[in-house]
This record gives structure tokens, C-alpha cells and sequence, in this order.
């Protein structure tokens, strides 16, 4: 009698466990580091209109095309030669040529190159000190913002400097890209409040909002904890652009994580519907089909998900729970044993 009471106990606490277990669901977060040209080049409007003929800026104008179609060695040449005009705007070369050397993640060749422009050794370049104390000229904030973009990318240990730099670039308040990137940087860091802040003040310049934008900062929002700014987010982006998926899904993470099921189950299916190819929606719904015991409807989500991705290990993983609690223990091996084999790769 005492084992049975025991083996009672332990399936009633096993049982509990599996109601209360965290829901692993799927957001989808755009937040990247603004490396491109288009990005800065197109609120600058320079390579529209002329602003002179000179040999120096047919060079400039034909090294902004060649960066639009990703020849960044031949735009090194063209931006170099358009250095040697007077008449061309410097700052806005060295800007585009740091871009091409990033692209060819050629960093060293930015640091010399703003070395040269700033007539400051590479080595104070590289010290958080001089970029705390030196005075704001605005031309050098495109090298602030480069070299900070850079760094975030490659030498992410230097923390104080990257700071440093992307503290100096957005002393620019009209810098929409410095602010972008040291959003992403701090969303990198774990620092979800930070990353908002910057966010929100890109957005206030720029005047418009930005659909990756507004995609993250909904992520970031549930992030922090606040559920309702996260939906007003969602709900922004879906004003302007009723058909984004990702909004969709994310959307109905937030309500699920709310445990408003029905509501998160119409977005995800919502979004299944304007990308039938979005895995995370499928999966998304195979969670939540499990938490609230469909089995049924769970093991059709999760095997929609692996008809999209043949590997993908998770959705063997909790389908094989699915099939376990209807029953079906061949099958849950089956899917046990795949989610192992996967796994070990």
C-alpha cells in the first residue's frame, strides 16, 4: 500500500511538472548591426543629386555605385582618387570607404585610415580615454560609429571602447544608424532596457517607423516584462503592414505567455496564413497544442515543422511527447531516437 501511495504521488507530481513547464516559444527578433551603405547613404541623398563635375567627384559618384552593387575594391580605388579633390566632401569619403573595408572585413584599414583623417595615432585611436575627452566634431562621428560597428562585430571584449565610441558617434542626435547599432549592441549585451531607449530615440528620428524596428522592440518589450507595450508594437507594426508574419507570431507568443491561448492560436494561425513557410508559427502552435493536451493537433503542427525542416531535432523531441500521451509509444521512440541523432551533430 505504501509503494502505491508513493508511485500515486509521483505521477500526480510528474503530471504538475508537465502543466507548469515553460512554454519554448519561438520569437522572431530583426535586430542587426546597420553595416551597409544604403542605410546612411540614402538619408544623406549625395549620391541623387550632383554637386559638382570635377574628375574628384565622378570618382565619388562612381565609387557610390560600385558600393550598391557590393564592388567594395573597386570603390576603395574610385573613393581614394576622390580624396585628392578638395571640392569633395571628405568626411562622407572616408565614411564609404570604411564601409568597403568593413564589408571586406578589412578592419585595420579603417583605423589607419581615420589615424590619417584625424591626424591621431592608431593606438589613442584604440583608447576609450580619447574618445571620452576629445571635443564633438560631427564629421568625426562616422568614424566613431565604424569603428565602434566594428568592434561590436569582431573584438567584442572591448567593451569600454565600443561604448566609448558609440557614446561619441550618437553625440550626433540626428544619427539614426549610431543609435540603431548601439541598440543592437546593448540588445547583444543582455541590456534589453538600454537597447530600448536607443531604439526609441531612433525611431523619434527618423519620423517614420521601421518594421524591423518595431518587430524588435515588441521582443524587447516582452523581454523587460512589459507585455502591453510589446502588443502596442505589434499592433503598430500590423497598422502598417497587416501582412507581416513575424508580427503575427510574435504576437501570439506574447498572448501565450499570457496564457491567453485561444487569442495566441488565432495570431499564430494568422500568420501561418501570410507565410505558410514560417516554421516558428507551426512550431509555436505545436507548443501551445501540448500545453492545453491536443496531442493531435500538436503532432500536426511539429510534423508541418519538419516537413520544412527535415533536421530540425526540437520538433522530434515534442512530438515524441505528443505521440507518448496518446498512446502511440512506437512512434514516440521513433521521434525520441531522431531527436538523439540529431542532437549529436
Amino acid at each position: 500500500m505504501r509503494w502505491l501511495l508513493i508511485l500515486l504521488f509521483s505521477l500526480f507530481f510528474l503530471n504538475q511538472t508537465a502543466k507548469t513547464q515553460t512554454l519554448e516559444l519561438r520569437e522572431i527578433c530583426n535586430l542587426n548591426y546597420r553595416t551597409d551603405y544604403t542605410s546612411i547613404a540614402d538619408r544623406n541623398k549625395d549620391d541623387l543629386f550632383p554637386k559638382g563635375s570635377t574628375v574628384g567627384f565622378v570618382h565619388f559618384y562612381r565609387g557610390i555605385s560600385l558600393l550598391r552593387q557590393r564592388s567594395y575594391r573597386e570603390s576603395i580605388f574610385d573613393f581614394k582618387h576622390a580624396l585628392a579633390d578638395t571640392t569633395v566632401s571628405r568626411s562622407l569619403c572616408n565614411l564609404y570607404l570604411g564601409i568597403a573595408f568593413m564589408q571586406l572585413n578589412m578592419p585595420d584599414s579603417i583605423l589607419f585610415m581615420y589615424s590619417k583623417a584625424m591626424s591621431v595615432p592608431v593606438a589613442e585611436l584604440k583608447k576609450p580615454e580619447f574618445w571620452d575627452s576629445t571635443p564633438y566634431i560631427k564629421d568625426n562621428t562616422f568614424g566613431a560609429y565604424l569603428m565602434g560597428t566594428n568592434n561590436a562585430l569582431h573584438n567584442t571584449t572591448d567593451t569600454l571602447l565600443i561604448e566609448a565610441l558609440f557614446n561619441y558617434a550618437i553625440k550626433d542626435e540626428t544619427f539614426y544608424d549610431a543609435f540603431v547599432n548601439y541598440g543592437c549592441y546593448t540588445y547583444n549585451l543582455m541590456r534589453f532596457s538600454k537597447a530600448i531607449s536607443f531604439l526609441l530615440k531612433a525611431r523619434e528620428i527618423e519620423k517614420k517607423d521601421d518594421s524591423t524596428l518595431l518587430l524588435s522592440m515588441g521582443y524587447l518589450y516582452r523581454l523587460v516584462g512589459d507585455n502591453t507595450q510589446s502588443i502596442k508594437s505589434y499592433d503598430l507594426l500590423l497598422t502598417k503592414d497587416n501582412n507581416n508574419a513575424a508580427a503575427y507570431n510574435n504576437m501570439g507568443c506574447v498572448n501565450a505567455y499570457l496564457e491567453k491561448y485561444p487569442r495566441a492560436l488565432s495570431d499564430l494561425g494568422k500568420s501561418i496564413d501570410k507565410d505558410e513557410h514560417l516554421i516558428e508559427a507551426y512550431w509555436n502552435r505545436g507548443i501551445i497544442y501540448l500545453k492545453i493536451e491536443k496531442f493531435d493537433k500538436a503532432i500536426e503542427h511539429f510534423t508541418k515543422a519538419i516537413q520544412l525542416q527535415p533536421n530540425f531535432g526540437d520538433a522530434y523531441y515534442y512530438r515524441g511527447f505528443a505521440k507518448k500521451a496518446i498512446g502511440d509509444l512506437p512512434g514516440s521512440v521513433t521521434d525520441f531516437t531522431k531527436a538523439l541523432q540529431l542532437k549529436k551533430h
